[in-house]
């Protein structure tokens, strides 16, 4: 290896899954000087971006401390038990015991306190270098929290979004409903007061970032006219709200409506009560008229998953999972064109558009409950990310 010129060595490390490029650096001293040369970070950006996903499981058993990484080499082979599931040994002092995931976004993890929502960090899992964020301003009685976490193309700006709400102003139908929005710019030490949405948005984590837009689900007010359920978008440039036309595909409630990319699009996972699922896609971002029901996935998937759940071997520790919101999550879209699914926090499964099968992807190492992010590697730590942006 040490006779090979430093780019066809480079090359081959590009190439490398991110765990075993991790480990290059503790082998020799000439490895570890090509691990840090900032040609291998942008080639190996460059292969990344074509791969599929990896995974980040955050587990909730015994509580909600603990992170896992699938790597995206792994994603949608179904050989048995030949994936693992890694533990991410970040020692985040800052977020004990419990942390909430804010989102994920070109490599970068946000996390909070999961009891106080305070403090914020940003950090890379695989580096396990992380920033921490100034604390945001809180109502001073128990409040409810939206989060975002975003970048836009235009702006080359990485932003979190906060939105809190005085709890009981919303169940107890008082007008205007009291919201508060804090936007902070990543390289900036402050966070600033922006215009509140006319409405509650879905309690948790900003579902889907296109582009340079966080969107959410949100509920109507009891006294406000137009339908119940909604989806909102936050502009990361203009930082504004503005709301996006649903797909018409029926009454919608949130136990069964949530929103996913897939392809690039702004997708729509309305889940029905005998198991069947629909999968809405916006073509054409913005319009009402491009929203088109891409998939119908059969009541048949439900029913093998319900038995390949009740089939697991019970956990030493019983708890039931309380991370997501519906019993099938669609997650994304991988690059054979497999969709892939999460069921009742606990099952990963592949779905074959054409073939209409799926498979379950067999991870060993897998924790019992678990909410799974969708998250695009990177090699950079968070403040390299951070000064290239300013």
């Amino acid at each position: 290896m040490e006779k090979l010129p430093r780019d066809v060595a480079l090359d081959i490390f590009s190439r490398l899954p991110i765990t075993s490029l991790m480990q290059i650096k503790c082998v020799c001293r000439s490895w570890r000087a090509l691990g840090k040369d900032p040609r291998l970070l942008i080639m190996y950006q460059a292969i990344a971006n074509k791969r599929n996903p990896c995974l980040i499981l955050h587990c909730d058993s015994p509580i909600q401390n603990n992170l896992h990484f699938v790597e995206s080499s792994q994603i949608g082979h179904h050989e048995h038990y030949t994936n693992n599931a890694r533990r991410i040994n970040a020692q985040i002092r800052y977020v004990a015991p419990e942390f909430h995931v804010v989102g994920s976004c070109n490599g970068l993890l946000c996390i909070s306190n999961a009891l106080y929502f305070n403090p914020l960090l940003v950090f890379n899992p695989l580096t396990t270098n992380y920033i921490r964020l100034p604390n945001t301003t809180q109502y001073p009685k128990q409040q409810e929290v939206a989060f975002g976490f975003g970048f836009h193309p235009t702006t080359m700006e990485y932003k979190i979004v906060w939105i809190s709400y005085l709890n009981n102003t919303y169940q107890s139908h008082q007008l205007p409903l009291q919201s508060r929005v804090q936007v902070l710019t990543l390289g900036l030490n402050a966070w600033r007061i922006s215009v509140s949405p006319r409405c509650k948005l879905e309690q948790g984590s900003s579902e889907a970032l296109v582009n340079g837009n966080l969107h959410w689900v949100t509920t109507r007010h009891k006294h406000r006219p137009g339908p119940c359920l909604r989806i909102v978008c936050f502009d990361l440039a203009e930082e504004k709200f503005r709301e996006i036309e649903s797909p018409g595909c029926g009454s919608l409630n949130i136990c069964n409506f949530h929103l996913v990319v897939l392809g690039g699009c702004l997708s729509a996972v309305v889940c029905h009560d005998d198991g069947k699922i629909d999968i809405w896609m916006m073509k054409e971002y913005g319009s009402k008229e491009s929203w088109t029901k891409e998939y119908v996935i059969g009541e048949s998937l439900f029913r093998s998953l319900s038995e390949r759940r009740n089939s697991r071997p019970s956990s030493r520790i019983w708890k039931r999972p309380t991370l997501s919101k519906g019993k099938i999550q669609v997650l994304c879209s991988l690059r054979n064109g497999e969709i892939l699914l999460e069921y009742e926090n606990g099952v990963l499964v592949s779905y074959n558009t054409e073939s209409e099968e799926f498979q379950q992807l067999m991870i060993h190492g897998l924790p019992k409950w678990f909410c799974t992010i969708v998250h695009f590697e990177t090699l950079y730590p968070a403040d390299v990310i951070l000064q290239m942006q300013l």
